[in-house]
């Protein structure tokens, strides 16, 4: 065999050996690849040159493509062409195992993991509020009150947040949260959403009636929300069907059992039927026979108008109606949440209950404005025995909070996103917003009806001594987002009530609630 032949064969294995070195497998599979390729052109650039070179000095023009090849040719052809199906099998195979490996994502909107496709995902997502809470102007007692509110710092919110999606059209998320004094489930249901205009919610969730009541803990303006959220329960287990419709010429974007995203939404559902500020950790062991018909539609008139001005204005009107069967009434409390309105052991809901609950949004630009109104009707008993005391009792409350991005960011109804999260050494400070509120809650006067005589009165639903029928509210607030997972909140709110104390024959106004909140939250 000629030496350039020796030469070439030796370099061809030694390129060869080089592809499947033992540092070559720290490589991935597709830079493999281009270096298996690498060294096959090489050959071949080798071969071609080889068989000039053997020419010439045979002297004799280089064999034709299609000419008898040598018998160390053909071997070496032969190698290559094995690498090169080689090459393909492991590419093959290389991609059908990409197609299986999921997809790893963290960032500022928390941790993902997802199928290549996106058809499969676990989303890992929390909240944490650390709040403050100081009252002023609480050490002089008043009669029928305990005066000193305790001044203290409580973990308002701990939520963990599990999102999912299966099949890519089967959504589902469980919350439980640990602040407060025990842990509670507070979300546990699956969104099926195959058809954008009829999609199926079944159970534990944010019932379809008010407007901040659906709007995210985290993105809340205040740190307490307004009293028509406690006409109406926090949570309750049912059904809904829900759509949403863009306007003509655009697409859907959807956005969960309660969308904010299009043009039309609405929700129609069947509930347990909970009762007005019912907490989460009760509705998930209701047992009510009786219920409730909740639901609530919301419209963006202006959406893609072309009018920016009017662009971000919702409006909508939600409702229930229901039938409860001795249902037991949990008290109303102030923006500090204290108790302001506390029922009588023996009161409870029956017959029917209904609620009807319009309200609106509209931000433009760093401007927001939020308000909304309820009124909650609900006949009670107080003898189970007997309905000749029954009321019927006719509640309402309302609120209008107005906010503004002083460092220019959009105001929207998720929150504030600053266009650069806080690092002092960069000049970057986050986005600084300021609100304000006006809200008010009024009970019924016949809740505080006097069944015996004025000297000695005998009250079967609220005690007017002990339960206020009215409470004012306004606070002032600055938020401060460091970024869109960082927020810094401190509030002040001052409460006039009507109410709420006295002696036994004389009822007086309760202290006037003036409360400073501070609020520290993590949210990705």
């Amino acid at each position: 065999m000629p030496r350039h032949w020796s030469i070439l064969l030796a370099a061809g294995a030694g390129s060869l050996g080089l592809g499947f070195a033992p540092g070559a497998l720290a490589l991935t599979n597709e830079q493999r690849f281009e270096k298996l390729e690498r060294h096959i052109l090489e050959l071949e650039r080798r071969l071609e040159a080889s068989e000039a070179e053997n020419a010439r000095l045979r002297g004799k023009k280089p064999a034709a493509a299609n000419s008898p090849a040598g018998p160390d040719v053909k071997a070496l052809d032969q190698k290559v062409k094995i690498l090169e199906r080689k090459l393909e099998v492991d590419k093959e195979v290389a991609e059908a195992n990409a197609k299986r490996t999921p997809k790893i994502e963290a960032g500022a909107s928390g941790f993902k993991i997802s199928s290549l496709e996106g058809d499969f995902q676990l989303r890992l997502r929390a909240y944490a509020q650390a709040d403050g809470r100081f009252f002023m102007d609480d050490s002089v007692e008043t009669p029928g009150t305990a005066g000193n509110i305790a001044d203290t710092f409580t973990i308002r919110r701990a939520r963990l947040n599990i999102d999912g999606t299966l099949w890519k059209y089967a959504d589902f998320r469980i919350a439980p949260d640990f602040g407060g004094s025990s842990p509670a489930l507070f979300d546990a249901y699956l969104d099926m959403h195959y058809f954008p205009f009829l999609s199926l919610t079944p159970g534990k969730q944010k019932p379809p009636i008010g407007l901040e009541r659906l709007q995210s803990a985290t993105a809340l303006t205040f740190a307490e929300r307004a009293y028509p959220t406690q006409l109406q329960p926090s949570r309750d287990i049912g059904i809904i069907l829900h759509g949403e419709f863009a306007k003509p010429g655009y697409s859907t974007q959807y956005g969960g059992p309660h969308n904010f995203n299009d043009f039309f939404t609405y929700q129609v559902g069947v509930f347990n039927g909970g009762a007005d500020n019912q907490s989460p950790a009760n509705s998930t062991s209701a047992d009510f026979d009786d219920k409730s018909f909740e639901g609530r539609v919301f419209v963006h008139p202006f959406q893609h108008s072309g009018i920016t001005l009017l662009e971000g204005l919702g409006v909508g009107v939600g409702g229930s109606w229901g039938d409860p069967t001795n249902q037991a009434l949990p008290s109303l409390v102030s923006p500090g949440q204290a108790r302001i309105v506390t029922y009588l052991g023996d009161a409870r809901a029956v017959n029917e209950r209904y609620r009807i609950y319009p309200q609106l949004y509209w931000y433009t630009g760093p401007f927001g404005l939020l308000g909304e109104y309820v009124r909650s009707t609900q006949e009670l008993n107080a003898d189970s025995d007997s309905s000749a005391n029954n009321i019927t009792q006719d509640n309402w409350a309302y609120q209008v909070t107005a906010s503004y991005v002083v460092t220019g960011e959009d105001n929207t109804f998720q929150g504030v996103n600053p266009r650069q999260a806080f690092n002092p050494f960069n000049g970057h400070w986050g986005a600084f917003q300021l609100a304000a509120r006006w809200n008010e809650l009024d009970i019924d006067d016949a809740t505080f009806k006097n069944f015996g005589t004025s000297a000695r009165p005998v009250y079967l639903y609220a005690d007017p001594r002990k339960s206020v029928s009215k409470a004012s509210s306004w606070a002032v607030g600055a938020n401060w987002w460091l970024s869109q997972n960082i927020k810094i909140m401190a509030d002040y709110e001052q409460t006039h009530f009507t109410g709420g104390a006295g002696t036994a024959t004389h009822i007086t106004d309760r202290q006037t609630e003036k409360a400073f909140f501070t609020r520290f939250q993590v949210a990705f």
